[in-house]
């Protein structure tokens, strides 16, 4: 079969990663572009099985829709695949419709976390002819796989499918497990121009590995949870050591690990790191884990290792939202310092993410996760909307609030209130996401220390007056 992978381009005034939150897509800078590695996962199960895959990636090079279309090429794809976000999804439906308009006869899919959450939503405003829902790889592979055989592709475990006007879920396929993640080719990075991914941190080509997938800590807020589930399954140490083997023969010496908890079982990073060590691969990477899932010995080993950047959730300063929203993500305030002070002692970065707006969130409960931020002095921080991304706990709740009303998937983005807080209005949201940047980065001694650094400097204050211009705010 012929299979086309697509990237949809980015929104006109953004620059959208739809891999991040677990598939629901986040705004980022325009200096960071990760590659579509869930579409590199599928497009090597369907190279193994002998099957002729390329993929357009949009997003990476900004190619307009018009400049899509003319790349379908004269051999019509027998199905083609497109990414998705949130803050994008009816963009990317729009580009989808198009896409079968031109090739009526090929089966036309899309995977993402939005769709895969809310596919009546997907089905109903389209024409595509079915969402993947969870996990894409066995799926597409099965699609394609009954395809070949004549048999009808819509038919698979994991789809919902528009059928005689109806809509149809076909029954539910289990996520893959560890040895199950074991047994998948490395992404079919050859696919793609690696030339455009890049991240600011890092210097020269990137890429990025899952190691492993889920999250037992279970925000009630996360989008990695509801994409990926609670329960954590990781891959072997032998096995991501043998990917990184073959980042490294690619020429690639930057890796971010997109894990949502990489460090949860700590004997694997152990493992892991011992490995990189015996074999002195070169590589710098970084990760994203808890802070209570490190320690100073594993930190110093991760430092051995290569590893020059972690970051961590930490979200709110307030105990009572800590506890409620983010299920006790750091043990205390004490020991979250003593993490971040570890990573510097042994030359590893820290960059820590912050949330306000919660359902019962005040302005005093806004000082305080800013006072947790200048204490943990972290090298960067990130202040995001609360988003209470589909089908998790607070999404539920946010919708019974509304009555059942839905909300706006254009503005998942992030950055910009959804309606969520109920003690602050959007407005003072915004207004206190900017007073958080201006108290952590116009400090006397932050400036000094920034000063020192004059390109990340620049990058960090292109990204801030982005940020703000994005959701109408003077910087």
């Amino acid at each position: 079969m012929n299979v086309l992978l697509v990237n949809p381009p980015p929104p006109p005034t953004q620059r959208v990663s739809r891999g991040l939150m677990g598939g629901f897509g986040m705004i980022v800078g325009e200096g960071l572009c990760y590659p579509p590695i869930d579409l590199l996962y599928v497009g090597a199960l369907l190279e193994r099985d002998g099957h002729q895959v390329s993929v357009i990636d949009a997003e990476a090079t900004s190619m307009p829709p018009e400049q899509v279309m003319e790349q379908l090429g004269d051999r019509p794809a027998d199905l083609v695949l497109m990414a998705t976000s949130s803050a994008t999804i009816e963009l990317d439906l729009q580009l989808a419709d198009r896409i079968k308009a031109r090739l009526p006869r090929s089966f036309v899919f899309i995977t993402g976390s939005q769709g895969s959450k809310v596919p009546d939503m997907a089905l109903h405003n389209s024409t595509i002819d079915a969402v993947v829902r969870g996990e894409p790889e066995l799926t597409v592979r099965d699609a394609v796989a009954a395809l070949a055989r004549g048999e009808d592709p819509l038919q698979v475990p994991g789809l919902s499918v528009q059928r005689d006007g109806a809509l149809l879920h076909n029954p539910e396929r289990s996520p893959l497990q560890g040895e199950s993640l074991d047994d998948l080719p490395v992404p079919a990075r050859g696919l793609v121009d690696g030339a455009p991914y890049r991240i600011p941190t890092m210097e020269g080509p990137i890429t990025t590995v899952v190691s492993s997938r889920g999250c037992p800590i279970n925000c009630t807020y996360c989008g990695y949870v509801v994409a990926q589930g609670v329960s954590w399954r990781g891959r072997s140490a032998r096995n991501v050591f043998d990917e990184l083997q073959h980042v490294v023969d690619l020429g690639i010496r930057n890796v971010v690990f997109r894990d949502p908890l990489f460090a949860h079982d700590r004997q694997r990073v152990v493992d892991l790191c011992t490995l990189m060590v015996e074999a002195d691969l070169g590589l710098k990477w970084q990760c994203e884990t808890a802070i209570k899932t490190v320690d100073a010995e594993l930190l110093e080993l991760m430092s051995r290792a290569g590893c020059m950047s972690i970051s961590f959730g930490v979200e709110s300063g307030n105990e009572v939202l800590q506890r409620k929203y983010s299920r006790g993500k750091i043990k205390d305030h004490a020991h979250a310092k003593a993490v971040i002070d570890a990573c510097r002692r042994y030359g590893i970065g820290t960059r820590c993410f912050f949330m306000i707006g919660f359902p019962e969130e005040t302005p005093d409960m806004v000082r305080q996760t800013i006072d947790l931020a200048v204490y943990l002095n972290p090298d960067t921080v990130q202040f995001t909307a609360v988003t209470p991304y589909p089908d998790t706990k607070l999404y539920d709740e946010s919708m019974a609030d509304r009555g059942g009303r839905d909300f706006d998937y254009s503005k998942f983005s992030g950055l910009t209130p959804v309606g969520v807080a109920k003690a602050m209005s959007a407005d003072e949201v915004l207004r206190n996401i900017r007073r958080a940047y201006r108290r952590f980065y116009l400090r006397p001694s932050r400036i000094w220390r920034e000063v020192k650094r004059p390109q990340l400097l620049l990058q960090r204050m292109r990204r801030y007056v982005g940020l703000m211009q994005t959701v109408g705010l003077d910087a």
